[in-house]
């Protein structure tokens, strides 16, 4: 995945995102209690029968222990999602994560074993999934 990915700016914040993605495709969609952001590309949006895939990008104002990224704090996180709208499902295909500096910690592709979740009614998860199953 490497040199996939450029810095964009996003609201007053600089993001890493997939080349190609302009800044005007991400848009907000959800923002938790804690003031973590969640933004969609949504010219990343494809629907191929009943999964949607796309870009998310979480910006996270605590660091929280994720257990992938060794001992170092993750301040944002570039997700390649797919999602079953119908199943209210999802799966993480890829995963950036980045320190506070915006440097990339790690990257993991998942592309054939990313775990399948079932968002919770109200998260954050469930708040993207929605907004890019209307949108495709």
């Amino acid at each position: 995945m490497r040199g996939l990915l450029n810095w964009v700016v996003l609201s007053g914040l600089w993001v890493y995102a997939p080349v190609g993605m302009a800044a005007e495709a991400w848009v907000e969609v959800t923002t938790n209690s804690m003031g973590d952001r969640v933004l969609v590309n949504q010219d990343s949006i494809q629907r191929s029968e009943n999964q949607v895939r796309y870009w998310e990008y979480r910006e996270l104002r605590r660091s929280p222990s994720i257990g992938v990224a060794s001992n170092q704090p993750v301040y944002g996180m570039m997700i390649y999602r797919s999602v079953n709208c119908d199943a209210n499902t999802s799966r993480i295909q890829r995963l950036v994560l980045f320190n506070p500096d915006r440097q990339v910690i790690r990257r993991v592709d998942y592309e054939k074993t990313g775990g399948l979740a079932e968002s919770m009614l109200g998260s954050t998860g469930e708040a993207a999934a929605r907004f890019v199953c209307e949108q495709s």
